[in-house]
């Protein structure tokens, strides 16, 4: 070989040796790699009061609205301030958890936003928001506010989670952990963010964080920024001897199996918290141990969380921390915070958003009658206005409620007056105890008049329809309950009423007295003969309930779960008009499921009801204005109210719903299909003819069925307005309600 040739392969040689000891020189250079980790360096000096911004960097207090955005989950506008920087303001239940949750990653060396949380903050030229401007006021003061520093305009791009160029690595595999750390179940592609990726030297990272700090699961489970949530939820799930699972829960609903593209996209998301290396979980664990406590509770101080929330999430953090720091990590769930240390947080202190907080603000109730009544403020601290308060065939009701509201300590006074368009009238009278001896536990006295005509058709499952009749009832009645919220969304109590009821017939004279009513029946039933008739009877009743309630309006349509079960007594107190003896056992189960179809725009609401009766030994009976029923919007949709009596009943409702136009988060316009089937049978009285008997037995011969649909408009997340028309083998009735379905 020649010389000239030695010289040019040496020369190659040596410039391939340069590039191969060039090339991490390359790599670490600016814009040259990508990157989803960052060496933070010392720990202790970490400020997570300002977060990945820094105190130096937060907005200004002078702020100009620029325009709403609706197509987040929450209610979402950018603003600018007067140092020229546009920020995204996110109100609602995902403001403190997704500021608290960006700091506890920055610190761990993860790519975020800058983010931070203000209890309040002005903003000029506020218009009404089509979506949280319960969160706003006259004046433009906004309460509850994230705020998110735009980024610097440069090319971004959603990345995946299986499918990205850190797969494998320690610090990919530290970001699945931190995942599982906070419980963040909203793992969807668009939620992550890369910058100019296909350049190079991207940085890779989480862009929202809302959906954190709750309990993972499917749409009736799952929750944000909910801190006893967060406490009961497991950790670590499983360990092998190289891998770690974490418990990541995101499996819809099995119904929602239809929409089967939607039930992969979220049973995956499971995988990103399994088969974690156990060597990674515990890098990541030490970086997060050198952190004090006092500052992962400033992180979450900043975030808005009260004194007590503070302290409860810090301990969690803590333990999660020591347990992935672990010489032997753990296998079961980490113990529980205290209880008596924690409190429940919510998003924003004077808008309450759980269904708990509501019903104590306004005025629900488990017993003796589950109902829940929905308030409307007027711009006045002591009086708003009240939607329903009669049972179904009352047409619509309201009125308007006087309350003592906060003025007196411990102790909440109202009266409420009430009408319907049917000219029904009630008037109740209440103290209420919102906390006695904790706040878990409530109180409630009261004293309710009502005064209502309703119908009768006779009693047992086929009674005919020529029965009809009107009769009408005076009710004044006490009551008290003593219930517990025994865990979240789980209340339970006991109730003790006194009934003072009397009977006679209606205001429609166009109907046949109730006295002939049986005039043509093979076996004469004279009225006298009808349990509690005519007559005045007073009647002591006493009982518990245990509910489960999950249901949530916030997005769409509703989704969750609701269960109430009670059992009570009746027995009569005084002497009678008419020779009855009353008394009875009664037991309810009501057991209702919103499932989610794919997205909130889709839902298939399934409910089955009991109610069973039995009257006491003794010839005993059941007046028959308490025995139970079906027929009507409620319960038996395309027949009358109240059509058919007896000492049980059962039905079987579904509804299919569809929103064909979203208008915002909460509102929209529904169209919904509906199936009904139900039954009623027994009866106190005794009879040698087979007629009669068969009319009164459980049988499959006296189902009775409907089938219909409908037109809703939902307005808020308690109120819609609703058309509904339902065939029976009876009639084609049409029914208009206040209403977002059973």
């Amino acid at each position: 070989m020649r010389k000239s040739q030695l010289r040019i392969h040496g020369r190659v040689v040596s410039t391939s040796l340069a590039l191969c000891l060039a090339a991490p020189v390359f790599a670490q250079q600016p814009g040259g790699t990508d990157v989803i980790w960052q060496d933070r360096g010392d720990a202790a000096a970490l400020d997570l009061v300002g977060g990945p911004g820094g105190a130096d960097r937060q907005p200004g207090t002078n702020c100009r609205f620029i325009k709403e955005s609706r197509n987040a989950t929450s209610p979402t506008f950018d603003v600018d301030d007067e140092h020229g920087a546009t920020w995204t303001v996110k109100l609602g239940e995902e403001a403190r958890s997704e500021t608290a949750a960006t700091r506890l990653l920055w610190a761990a060396g993860y790519v975020v936003d800058e983010t931070y949380y203000r209890p309040h903050i002005r903003v000029r030229g506020m218009p009404r928001l089509a979506r949280g401007q319960e969160f706003v006021s006259d004046d433009g003061i906004v309460i509850g506010a994230r705020l998110e520093r735009e980024p610097a305009s440069e090319v971004s791009n959603h990345w995946s989670w299986y499918e990205n160029p850190f797969v494998g690595t320690r610090e990919f595999n530290g970001l699945r952990v931190m995942m599982a750390l906070v419980n963040h179940w909203d793992l969807k592609e668009i939620n992550n963010r890369a910058s100019d990726p296909v350049g190079g030297g991207g940085q890779y990272g989480i862009t929202d964080l809302g959906a954190t700090f709750g309990r993972t699961g499917n749409s009736f489970g799952r929750s944000k920024g909910v801190l006893k949530d967060y406490t009961e939820a497991t950790f670590i799930e499983n360990v092998t001897t190289e891998y770690v699972d974490f418990r990541m829960h995101s499996r819809p609903f099995v119904l929602s199996v239809f929409n089967f593209p939607n039930y992969r996209f979220r049973t995956r998301m499971e995988s990103v918290a399994k088969r974690i290396p156990i060597a990674d979980a515990r890098w990541i664990g030490d970086l997060l141990g050198r952190l004090s406590a006092e500052q992962i509770s400033d992180g979450f101080r900043a975030s808005g969380f009260s004194p007590a929330d503070v302290e409860g999430y810090t301990q969690v953090v803590m333990q999660r921390i020591a347990a992935l720091n672990a010489s032997e990590p753990l296998q079961r769930p980490l113990p529980l915070a205290p209880q008596s240390d924690v409190t429940v947080p919510s998003v924003v202190p004077s808008v309450p958003d759980t269904d708990a907080a509501r019903c104590l603000d306004s005025t629900c109730r488990q017993v003796p009658r589950r109902e829940t009544l929905t308030a409307i403020g007027l711009g006045a601290t002591y009086a708003r206005a009240i939607l329903g308060g009669f049972e179904q065939g009352s047409g619509i009701g309201g009125g308007v409620q006087v309350t003592s509201a906060n003025a007196i300590p411990a102790l909440t006074l109202r009266a409420t007056a009430l009408t319907s368009t049917r000219l029904d009238r009630r008037l109740d009278l209440e103290a209420f105890f919102p906390s006695i001896g904790g706040s878990r536990n409530h109180a409630d006295v009261w004293f309710s008049h009502v005064e209502r005509d309703t119908d009768f058709f006779g009693i047992g499952p086929r009674t005919p329809t020529d029965l009809k009749t009107q009769f009408a009832i005076t009710r004044r009645s006490y009551q008290g309950s003593l219930y517990r919220d025994l865990a979240d969304h789980i209340q339970g109590g006991v109730y003790v009423q006194v009934m003072n009821t009397g009977t006679s017939r209606g205001r429609d004279t166009t109907d046949q007295p109730i006295d002939d009513s049986f005039a043509s029946t093979p076996e004469p039933l004279p009225a006298r003969w009808i349990p509690g008739f005519r007559s005045t009877t007073q009647v002591l009743s006493y009982g518990g309930f245990l509910a489960y309630d999950t249901r949530d309006n916030s997005i769409g349509l509703t989704r969750g779960i609701d269960i109430y079960g009670r059992i009570a007594s009746a027995d009569r107190l005084g002497t009678h008009e008419v020779l009855a003896d009353y008394g009875w056992f009664e037991g309810e189960l009501d057991v209702q499921g919103y499932a989610p179809l794919g997205s909130p725009r889709t839902s298939l609401l399934l409910r089955s009801r009991g109610l069973f009766k039995t009257p006491k030994g003794g010839g005993r009976q059941i007046p028959f204005y308490e025995l139970s029923w079906l027929g009507g919007r409620e319960y038996l949709r395309g027949y009358p109210s109240y059509r058919f009596r007896g000492n049980n009943m059962l039905l079987f409702s579904s509804e299919l719903q569809q929103t064909v136009y979203a208008l915002t988060g909460v509102r929209g316009v529904d169209l919904f299909a509906t199936g009904d089937v139900g039954q009623v049978w027994g009866d106190a009285r005794s009879s040698s003819d087979l007629a009669i008997r068969d009319n009164q037995a459980f049988s499959r011969r006296n189902w009775h069925s409907g089938l219909g649909g409908g037109l809703q408009y939902r307005h808020s997340r308690s109120i819609a307005v609703r058309v509904e028309v339902s065939r029976s083998p009876e009639n084609v009735l049409t029914y208009v309600s206040l209403s977002r379905g059973f």
